[in-house]
């Protein structure tokens, strides 16, 4: 009989307080840590225990979900790699030598390290994913990704590595190939060094190409990530609550170039959160030791594109 785990989180910020939440659904939540004092008041008016400090942490779990700004990711990480499994938030770190330290050191420490690309959870992507290794549009042509808001505008990192981390890691699983070239374009609007908004191009060896075009100045949200096939389209829209996976089947006529039939049919999938899903794969990471999905190699492969991305455009400037 396996012994339960006991997570604990660091950081209840927005996505902090979610992580906590399925967490204590979960029945694994040790408790939180928020040098914020507002953050830590609000984790003790809904009763989880609130820690003192990261030490006080470290010696009551057995493992930790960091949910902290991007640019604290690597050295918090460093630290409690020494003594926890982590599942870290995207992305694991801001820069590609940084991922490939804390990788050598779980490695070392034999500790379990997840990023939290979590629309991998998510039930419409997984239905997305067996439907494209069961042949239903064909060969893969074309991915592209559209994710786009009014905000939320950041100061130490920028659009790409705000927004863009979830579709490089659904493209980078669903093609799974190595990229061949990398394009990029962006614009600042309120500072100088921050792009507000970019579009990147990808081809990867074998031919497939993409492109993914994230804002945090746009007038509509929008999160839809497409796969084009030979015999038809995928669509997965998390913002269309009531069309969220949308295949779209075409019947050529190829010798004379003309469509013949073009079909929509909603797909059903499980309605499981995403956050809770992810959760449970970490935990199961912790009894079996292994994790396949979302590793730390894979979070480089992500990191890789959004560096490469990032010194593209510092080189337009």
């Amino acid at each position: 009989m396996s012994i339960q785990k006991k997570i604990s989180v660091v950081g209840f910020g927005y996505w902090g307080k979610n992580h906590a939440r399925v967490l204590d659904e979960l029945g694994v939540l040790s408790g939180v840590f928020d040098l914020d004092i507002k953050n830590s008041n609000e984790a003790k008016a809904l009763d989880y225990k609130v820690y003192d400090s990261l030490n006080e942490m470290v010696e009551g779990s057995d493992a930790c979900v960091i949910a902290t700004p991007a640019s604290t990711h690597f050295n918090l990480s460093k630290q409690l790699l020494e003594d926890l499994d982590l599942l870290v938030e995207k992305p694991l770190s801001l820069s590609k030598q940084e991922c490939e330290t804390l990788i050598k050191l779980a490695k070392k420490n034999k500790k379990i390290l997840i990023v939290g690309h979590q629309l991998q959870f998510h039930e419409a992507v997984i239905k997305m994913k067996k439907l494209v290794e069961d042949n239903y549009i064909g060969e893969i042509k074309w991915v592209y990704s559209n994710r786009l808001n009014m905000g939320k505008i950041r100061t130490e990192e920028n659009v790409m590595w705000s927004f863009a981390p979830h579709d490089i890691s659904l493209m980078l699983s669903i093609i799974e190939e190595d990229i061949k070239s990398i394009e990029v374009q962006g614009t600042n609007i309120f500072n100088k060094n921050v792009e507000d908004a970019s579009l990147t191009l990808i081809e990867f060896e074998n031919g497939i190409k993409a492109h993914i075009f994230v804002s945090w100045f746009h007038p509509f949200k929008e999160q839809r990530f497409v796969l084009v096939g030979e015999k038809g389209t995928l669509v997965f829209s998390d913002t269309n609550k009531k069309n969220v996976l949308v295949s779209y089947i075409t019947d050529l006529d190829k010798k004379n170039k003309n469509i013949i039939d073009h079909r929509e049919e909603i797909i059903e999938f499980e309605n499981n959160e995403p956050l809770k899903n992810q959760a449970r794969y970490f935990i199961n990471a912790l009894e079996t030791r292994h994790a396949e999905l979302n590793n730390g190699e894979h979070a480089l492969k992500v990191v890789n594109v959004l560096e490469t991305s990032t010194n593209l455009l510092k080189s337009q400037t």
